[in-house]
């Protein structure tokens, strides 16, 4: 009973930092319009998808790695199997992300124009590299604390990130001000570096002083022979899971604009029409994942601790009680978002095209909720190789719905919100067979 309040516990925490971060990015939003053009948010969302898939690529198979092997060793008290696995995942990352950077720097001319779309991203672009260390090495450290279960220094440390990124964004772009687009966009991304900074330090310093706390290892707690091999065997699945659908996220991100001309918009009409979609509609709708997104982080070490030591019966009670808890907390925010969302975003945006297709949009965000936290299961047990494959085809059916459907005069961005809706319930409920599956197979029941 302790471990399951001490769940619950952790689960409102990071959900209660959560809010805070996305109540606090979602008014620095609003600010950030009445201080940048339409066109330049569009071009900052050109720019973002770069990030994610970056991030996806060298650091997001790392990071669950370390959570869900942190988890296993520590049910099995083999503390120098733990620091081994933070130290192969912090190399790995860096070695990933200088790899990337080798090819992005001179070439990053070429990606802005060709890949991106406007040759005024590349300031933004580069910026994201040194933000993308910092981020990653934040990253491993806030996961083996989620791996300990101890959600309080990453809470801390997201709280103090998103603060200061807030902070030193607007002060930037008040202080440059006036600044053509590219410049702009280049100051944001640096106020995130300045925001890494900060968060990575902390977290780095809270790490060492809990090594310190580790018991003494046992004569029988020794490393483990092949941590690379291990450490590979997750996160590549992971990774290239995040990266392709953030590819196809991406990819979503650059034909809208291209096939909105197409079905007849002009092109400056089409990038602010991208822009008010994705940086003044779809904001409002990350509200709903940030309640399952702290149940599945919360979720997946326990899961993995218990799948160490083959307690199935409690991985069952587990994932029941979660996704219970999801049920309820996204089912309020969308109940909230149905009526008032539109009004909300066109209040405080003022935009009379901010929250355009919310309640549509609020009812598939009900499946992208499901869908990753089912993931993050399945991640948990071993399976993100199954994890991988539902989201890429779920992706890909999303991707080709959007070039369809955007491209139609008598669809245009409806063609997007049809092929979100789709591309959710799809990956749903791949996810929830598997799982299903997945939980039968592993503890022998036919």
């Amino acid at each position: 009973m302790r471990q399951k309040n001490a769940a619950w516990h952790g689960a409102l925490l990071l959900t209660a930092v959560s809010l805070f971060s996305q109540i606090l990015a979602f008014f620095y939003r609003v600010w950030l319009a009445r201080l940048i053009s339409a066109e330049a948010i569009g071009l900052y969302q050109l720019v973002i998808p770069a990030y994610a898939i970056i991030m996806s690529l060298c650091v997001s198979g790392f990071t669950v790695a370390v959570s869900r092997l942190t988890a296993s060793y520590a049910a099995l008290g083999r503390t120098r199997a733990i620091r081994q696995a933070v130290n192969t995942a912090r190399a790995g990352y860096l070695v990933m992300v200088l790899a990337v950077s080798l090819v992005i720097i001179p070439l990053s001319d070429t990606i802005s124009v060709t890949l991106l779309g406007d040759a005024r991203c590349r300031l933004g672009l580069i910026l994201l590299l040194p933000c993308i260390v910092l981020t990653g090495w934040e990253n491993v450290h806030k996961n083996y604390f989620y791996g300990r279960k101890n959600v309080i220094p990453p809470s801390i440390s997201e709280v103090l990130e998103q603060t200061v990124r807030v902070a030193s964004i607007l002060g930037l772009l008040l202080f440059f001000s006036p600044a053509y687009e590219e410049t702009q966009v280049g100051l944001i991304v640096l106020g995130m570096v300045i925001s890494e900074v900060v968060s990575a330090a902390l977290l780095t310093v809270l790490y060492r002083r809990d090594k310190r706390r580790w018991p003494v290892p046992a004569p029988e707690d020794t490393h483990e022979p092949d941590m690379l091999g291990t450490v590979r065997k997750i996160a590549v699945p992971v990774a290239a899971a995040n990266l392709l659908t953030n590819l196809i996220g991406s990819a979503n991100s650059i034909i809208i604009p291209g096939r909105l001309i197409i079905s007849g918009v002009d092109s400056s009409e089409a990038l602010s029409a991208f822009g008010i979609a994705f940086g003044m509609t779809m904001p409002l709708l990350l509200l709903p994942l940030v309640f399952s997104g702290s149940i599945g982080t919360v979720m997946l070490p326990r899961l993995a601790e218990n799948a160490a030591v083959r307690d199935f019966a409690a991985i069952r009670r587990q994932i029941k009680t979660a996704l219970l808890a999801a049920a309820a907390a996204v089912s309020l925010c969308t109940a909230i978002l149905i009526p008032f969302g539109a009004d909300i975003a066109r209040t405080l945006f003022q935009n009379p095209d901010a929250g355009r297709y919310m309640v549509p949009l609020a009812v598939a965000t009900v499946f992208i909720c499901f869908e990753t936290l089912l993931g993050t299961f399945l991640n948990a047990l071993g399976k993100q190789k199954d994890t991988a494959a539902n989201f890429i085809f779920a992706g890909i059916v999303q991707l080709v719905l959007t070039w369809w459907g955007v491209g139609l005069s008598e669809l245009r961005l409806g063609g997007f919100v049809l092929a979100y809706i789709a591309g959710g319930v799809m990956g749903s409920a791949l996810c929830a067979w598997d799982l299903w599956q997945a939980v039968r197979e592993e503890s022998g029941e036919s």
